[in-house]
């Protein structure tokens, strides 16, 4: 029995903005080196991944693993080189979809998506 045609994939949001030299700095202080290489090697770039939503925008900034991850908010209507409003820790979803936990942070817009290392269907 088959369970049907997979899911279309959802369209993400991709509203853009750049971490500023302020947020790098603040980071810089508040992160082990370790974390903050992994943060540089990153880029300042940032892209909202949840399902197309009116703001605000989040993009991962840092993920330990630890069930917090650091969060770049940030508001529509500045272009892509908007600067995020605030740099935070959010809790992870619980929701599940597939054999991987839905990567944003608790409480997204939009439907859960799957795990960056999940391959598409």
């Amino acid at each position: 029995m088959s369970d049907g045609p997979p899911c279309p994939p959802r369209p993400e949001c991709g509203a853009s903005g750049t971490l500023s030299v302020a947020h790098l700095e603040a980071l810089a202080r508040l992160l082990c080196a370790r974390a903050l290489r992994e943060v540089l090697a990153a880029g300042p770039e940032l892209f909202c991944p949840l399902e197309r939503h009116a703001g605000p925008h989040l993009d991962v900034v840092l993920d330990p693993g630890s069930g917090d991850a650091l969060w770049a908010r940030w508001s529509d209507g500045q272009g892509p080189d908007a600067e995020p409003d605030a740099v935070l820790p959010l809790p992870d979803c619980p929701a599940i979809t597939g054999p991987e936990a839905c990567p944003h942070p608790l409480g997204h817009p939009g439907g859960h998506g799957p795990h960056p290392s999940t391959p598409a269907p």
